[in-house]
């Protein structure tokens, strides 16, 4: 059984840049917007954020499936954003489409950020953040209309209750939009994918048909499947056979000495993307719509037993 503790405390090292976990996101946001976003992007191009940044438009492209789905929703409407990081997500939600925001996320340090980035982009009027869990939400039951959840439930030991807990806050109509990375079928892939996970403090990707049936078991209708792979995950893949062709060449001793110079490990960081670049062929990133039907069987967390 994983231990709930030890995760907690694994989490919030690598998001709080604490030890040599945390070093790739300090890399990392040389090229990405990591100072308000921790998703995968979504680019036909993957440019980099100085051409416009691949993660703000993964959650413009989460606020138009949640809007498409409801359709009468307008300024004031609660939006519950379930790891929220550090509030680019959030900022977007509020900014672009008027609604009044909520994220809840495990790391303190992500939540300070996340106030931080919100007043940046002049939306903390219309913004909260606290630290919570996602499989224990400080939300009252039935109390939000929509609900996003981008590319967090992917470090979760208990996908399972973290869905119903979105059950259990969502009023009946409600829509939930959750993008994730996922893992493929292949079982030749399982190794890869195993020691990709260990290497990031995140737990193995679930697949497709694995969150078809943590969604179904907590109530919720499943209304669409969307794949974003080609556009995120797919080009990723490009990038760090670049990053581990320039370490290998004449020239990585000094990339090397470059990162050291920045206070990083270069040598927890390679160990990150090669086994990224190892186990990408076999990962993917899904956004799935999910809606609570007004008449609903209970999701296990509000079931009674006998």
């Amino acid at each position: 059984m994983t231990d709930e503790r030890s995760v907690r405390r694994r989490i919030a090292a690598q998001f709080s840049y604490l030890g040599e976990r945390a070093d790739i996101w300090r890399g990392v946001e040389l090229f990405l917007d990591t100072d308000a976003y921790l998703n995968l992007g979504y680019s036909r191009w993957y440019q980099p954020y100085p051409l416009g940044s691949p993660q703000r438009r993964l959650a413009v492209r989460v606020g138009r499936h949640l809007a498409a789905r409801l359709p009468e929703h307008g300024a004031g409407d609660r939006i519950l954003d379930v790891g929220c990081g550090r509030g680019g997500p959030a900022a977007v939600l509020a900014d672009r489409f008027g609604w009044q925001v909520v994220g809840i996320d495990l790391v303190s340090y992500n939540t300070r950020r996340a106030r931080r980035t919100a007043a940046d982009r002049g939306v903390g009027g219309e913004t909260a953040f606290c630290v919570g869990d996602a499989t224990s939400l400080p939300i009252a039951s039935g109390s939000v209309r929509g609900a996003v959840a981008v590319d967090a439930l992917v470090y979760l030991p208990e996908r399972a209750a973290a869905f119903d807990e979105l059950a259990r806050v969502l009023a009946p109509g409600g829509v939930a939009v959750i993008t994730d990375l996922v893992a493929t079928e292949a079982p030749d892939a399982h190794r890869a994918v195993e020691a990709f996970a260990s290497a990031w403090d995140m737990e193995r990707p679930g697949t497709v048909s694995e969150y078809r049936d943590l969604i179904e078991a907590a109530g919720f209708e499943l209304r669409a499947v969307v794949d974003l792979t080609p556009h995120s995950v797919g080009r990723f893949r490009t990038w760090s056979g670049l990053y581990l062709r320039v370490l290998d060449s004449p020239i990585g001793s000094l990339l090397e000495r470059m990162l050291a110079a920045r206070g990083l490990d270069p040598t927890a960081i390679v160990t990150q993307i090669r086994r990224a670049h190892a186990a990408l062929p076999a990962l993917g990133h899904a956004l799935f719509v999910v809606e609570r039907p007004i008449e609903r069987s209970l999701p296990r967390s509000e079931q009674q037993l006998p």
